[in-house]
């Protein structure tokens, strides 16, 4: 990233780069261990490494304002950078004192810095101020890093995108620290000395997989600094003396160990930045690609146009860097705030991350040049001005592009100001408990504790035969059909299941929607019963040691909905005092949460909240580095083989993402993922299509349901049995008697200091799923064009009491 210091780029000797004759700003090809040079001797200006970070922060804007996970294998762009500016380090301590070299680097470094410090911390100290309910404050425990970043520079979490970018601050500043060192040390070991940082990047991948927590900042200065050291290399002439041909093979293999890596180890949602081993592997390979046509990219990157537009972006490639960030907060709060159409975002991202950074770079570029202490210059120059023409003055080529993108910038200045002046919360109506969440109170409210057990029940007199006999599917379906008459029911399926793998499933009365005979098979959205689907991956991750408990929300994911607060328990119970939203999308529910105070102190009280599931979507996301729907898919449906439940965006998606972190107001350490190459642009590695997501957003039929419940409470397919204990390890009256998604269904009992139920299950907004523990059944009901109420509750344990007692010590053979 950084430039050598003033007066240090300049040389009438030209210098042989890769056997060409260059123009070359650092690499001087000597041995190692042989006495640097005089500090007096100066190289000219290396094309080759200016093209190779011009590519570089090219590919950053891509990243940063795309997040593909394509993208990350095409160039890797801060290997390529670290590279440079490794190269470049060297060459400066070869010719200077380390504390002059020091000096100056860090004078190009922090000037700049603290001017977007300023401008950075103001926006969000102001913004604090007006809006204090919008997640973390800035701290200003962390100035101190914005002056010095030994550290990661950080700030509030609704302006996450003007920090985000800085890890590499802390990165850079770390290693030109330890240069001196490195240097040093690379005289006495050549290229041997990248053996240390491959060590350490190797030891911390064994012990992250092992689960030991690595910090990611020193992974990242063991990643990085293997390629600051082959920047050494470079300066040394060390690499120069590989053939084509060696540089080719070395390509190849790389290549080659990439694609084995990333296809046999765990790359989260295949994205290369998100695993080290794979990271360095492909910035290798395009290292040594780079390297291998280092003749003919010099060659490109000396003529006329294309040096032009590299000393352009070279001249000012600092401020590039740190302003993006502005153009990336400017693209997400205009296309990503609000719904926006899938095209629209893809075309209209890049041109505005590029218009606002441009307009940056014309107002704050020129101080660089005052922390380069060269002459002050408010447009980018090229290093290379032509004479001026004797007869006409012609305009400067920067004035078409500035003026458009001033013109641009201007615009989208407007649509912010309109956006934040219009912006409103969820109408009233929707901060509202879910019919589900009303139906668990109801129930609640009317719960029957006995000071004992029941009796054991037998067999009631309503089967149609000998207590022993066989129950059979015309048995099941007169029942059924006698119940939907007697209460008035318009259309109803039912579906039971026995721990021996019996079941039955079947239709009467109309759907609903179509006016036609419901059908056994009819798919429907089973809302909130989604909710045991939620609890049952988080508790899988628990099992696995990726989860805990009684860990708070912000251990995963920060910065969101108070997530600092509450732990993972807490919002599986509802006791976390999120507020409660029906019908909501995760991103507009989740802004409404992270804006709202929480209703009470966390674990005092109880209050049915959809955002504390979506607050559990994007633990499951952030732990699996999968999306939601393919986490569900990957770890309960597809291996219990629930073929008919799909999430609703696989049946019905929308046009535009509803998820949490594709909204701008919700960037945080989940919404813009952190990996050892920076930010990555929302809304491509987690995505969702639909509306109420890990709340509410499945649909089945009572057949895959039933089955769902044997897996789930009657067997070790889901989680343990000792897992299973804690999820009907019940909660008093005034918390509902939650469990872990799990709510008893009374006649209810104290056993050994413990509330134990006939049945538990949870509701639906328009049907049941239940487990009797001690016959084994599990019963899934749904009601056509129904809303949960104290007399669906009812009738819902009325039917359930029929079934029950008529397969009561009756075997089921259902018939064709």
């Amino acid at each position: 990233m950084l430039q050598p210091p003033h007066g240090e780029t300049s040389s009438s000797t030209p210098q042989q780069v890769g056997g060409l004759p260059l123009a070359g700003a650092g690499p001087v090809s000597r041995a190692p261990g042989s006495p640097p040079p005089e500090a007096s001797r100066q190289a000219p200006h290396n094309q080759f490494l200016d093209l190779v970070r011009t590519v570089a922060i090219l590919r950053v804007l891509a990243w940063h304002t795309y997040g593909y996970a394509w993208l990350s294998y095409f160039v890797a762009s801060m290997p390529a950078m670290f590279f440079v500016a490794g190269s470049l380090m060297a060459h400066s301590l070869e010719r200077g004192s380390v504390r002059h070299v020091l000096v100056a680097r860090f004078r190009r470094l922090l000037i700049p810095l603290w001017v977007f410090a300023i401008v950075a911390l103001a926006v969000m100290t102001r913004h604090g101020i007006v809006h204090p309910e919008m997640g973390e404050p800035l701290r200003w425990s962390q100035i101190p890093w914005w002056v010095f970043p030994v550290w990661d520079p950080q700030g509030s979490d609704w302006g996450v995108t003007f920090w985000a970018v800085l890890w590499y601050m802390r990165c850079l500043t770390w290693l030109l620290l330890l240069s001196p060192i490195l240097v040093w040390l690379y005289r006495r070991l050549s290229v041997q000395l990248i053996l240390l940082p491959l060590s350490a990047l190797i030891l911390f991948e064994i012990l992250s997989r092992s689960g030991e927590p690595v910090s990611w900042q020193f992974e990242d200065l063991a990643l990085f600094g293997i390629f600051w050291i082959l920047g050494f290399s470079y300066n040394a002439g060390t690499l120069a003396r590989l053939s084509t041909p060696a540089r080719a093979l070395a390509t190849l293999v790389f290549a080659a160990a990439s694609a084995w890596w990333v296809l046999t180890q765990d790359v989260p949602n295949m994205v290369v930045n998100a695993s080290y081993p794979a990271h360095l592997l492909v910035g290798l390979t395009w290292l040594f690609a780079a390297l291998t046509f280092e003749r003919p990219l010099a060659r490109f990157a000396s003529r006329a146009t294309a040096a032009r537009f590299i000393g352009w972006v070279n001249d000012r490639i600092f401020t590039i860097y740190l302003w993006h960030a502005a153009g990336l907060f400017a693209m997400y709060e205009i296309l990503w705030a609000v719904n926006r159409p899938r095209w629209l975002r893809d075309a209209a991202a890049l041109p505005i991350v590029l218009a606002v950074t441009w307009t940056c770079m014309l107002a704050f570029g020129w101080i660089e040049d005052i922390a380069a202490r060269r002459e002050l210059h408010f447009t980018p120059r090229s290093g290379q001005q032509p004479a001026r023409a004797a007869t006409k003055r012609r305009a400067p080529a920067f004035l078409v592009p500035s003026v458009a993108a001033v013109g641009l910038s201007v615009l989208l200045g407007a649509l912010l100001t309109e956006h934040f002046h219009t912006s409103t919360s969820i109408p009233a109506s929707a901060a509202a408990v879910p019919p589900s969440g009303a139906g668990i109170e109801m129930r609640a409210k009317r719960a029957v504790i006995l000071d004992a057990p029941p009796p054991s029940p037998s067999p009631t007199p309503n089967a149609e035969g000998p207590a022993s006999a066989p129950v059979t599917g015309a048995e099941l379906q007169r029942l059924l059909e006698g119940w939907r008459i007697e209460l008035g029911i318009g259309g109803t399926t039912l579906a039971i299941r026995r721990s021996d793998g019996t079941a039955w499933s079947g239709a009467a009365g109309t759907d609903a929607d179509t006016g036609f005979p419901l059908n056994a098979n009819r798919r429907y959205p089973i809302a909130s019963v989604t909710k045991t689907f939620t609890v049952a991956m988080i508790l899988q991750l628990v099992e696995e040691g990726k989860v805990g408990l009684d860990e708070r929300a912000s251990h995963y994911v920060t910065g969101i909905a108070h997530s600092g607060d509450y732990t993972v328990q807490q919002l599986i119970q509802h006791t976390s005092g999120l507020m409660a939203t029906d019908g909501v999308a995760p991103a507009a529910a989740l802004l409404a949460a992270t804006r709202t105070p929480l209703a009470f102190a966390p674990g005092t009280q109880f209050l049915y909240s959809s955002p504390g599931y979506f607050m559990l979507g994007l633990i499951i996301e952030k732990v699996t580095g999968l999306p939601y729907t393919a986490a569900l898919h990957e770890r309960l449906i597809d291996p219990l083989g629930l073929s008919a439940t799909r999430m609703d965006e696989e049946v019905a998606p929308l046009d535009a993402s509803t998820h949490p972190v594709s909204n701008a107001a919700l960037r945080s350490s989940s919404g813009v993922l952190r990996s050892s190459s920076g930010i990555r642009a929302v809304g491509t590695r987690f995505e969702y299509y639909g509306v109420l997501w890990s709340s509410a957003g499945l649909q089945s039929t009572v057949a895959d349901l039933a089955s769902w419940a044997i897996d789930l409470w009657d067997s070790d397919a889901v989680v343990s049995e000792a897992t299973r204990r804690q999820m009907t390890t019940f909660l008093g009256s005034e918390f509902q008697y939650a469990g872990l998604g799990t709510y008893p269904f009374c006649p209810c009992w104290v056993e050994n200091g413990a509330l134990q139920g006939e049945r538990w299950g949870h509701y639906g907004r328009s049907g049941v799923l239940e487990y009797d523990p001690r016959d084994r059944i599990a019963v899934a009901i749904y009601t056509s064009g129904t809303d949960i109420d104290e007399r669906l509750i009812v009738a819902y344990d009325d039917l359930s009491q029929r079934v029950r007692d008529l397969l009561r010590n009756r075997a089921l053979v259902v018939h064709p």
